[in-house]
């Protein structure tokens, strides 16, 4: 009995490593220079492989943030399990957030390189970076009984969305911790 071929790998993995391929092509070449034959030679992969998973540059590229995104936001969430604390748990959210979108490759490279490759991503309210930082951050403040309710959390919300966006995308001197700490005293004041 001859041994069974090996199992083709499933349409998550080969769409993974299309999108490894495309994060670390753009992160050596930038967004605007990002090809599709780039990608799937990064990827190990043909480019007809590559346009069966994703029809346009546009959809590779919008996957691609979505999933870094997501990343981001399990750091995030893994760095404030077990705070019981609101306050906390959203300062410890912050510095989480700002450390990791610091480290990025990618997103280190845009900044440097092509910073209005951003604008799009980040600052339009569909953009996906905005829609699910959003996401993120209302599920942190959602947690808390005791930070505001209604409307003025949305508002917080959107605030600290926006903050964040804009402390990761244009970094600081200080240190994620001093600026998360700064943020969360400033706009969750606490008693004296």
């Amino acid at each position: 009995m001859s041994p069974a071929p090996p199992a083709k790998p499933g349409t998550a993995h080969i769409r993974d490593r299309l999108l490894d391929g495309a994060v670390e092509a753009a992160a050596d070449v930038g967004l605007s220079r990002l090809s599709m034959g780039d990608a799937a030679r990064r990827a190990g992969l043909s480019r007809q492989t590559l346009y069966r998973h994703f029809p346009t540059r546009d959809a590779l590229v919008s996957e691609a943030v979505s999933r870094e995104v997501l990343d981001l936001a399990r750091q995030v969430n893994d760095a404030r399990v077990g705070i019981e604390d609101p306050v906390r748990a959203l300062e410890v959210s912050l510095a989480a957030a700002l450390r990791a979108a610091r480290n990025h490759p990618l997103l280190d490279r845009l900044l440097r390189t092509e910073p209005e490759a951003l604008l799009p991503l980040v600052t339009t309210e569909g953009g996906p970076v905005l829609r699910m930082v959003r996401v993120i951050v209302d599920e942190v403040l959602g947690e808390h009984a005791s930070l505001p309710e209604g409307a003025r959390r949305r508002r917080l919300g959107d605030v600290v969305s926006r903050l964040l966006i804009s402390y990761a995308t244009t970094v600081p001197d200080e240190s994620p911790e001093v600026i998360a700490a700064g943020v969360t005293d400033l706009l969750v004041p606490q008693p004296n």
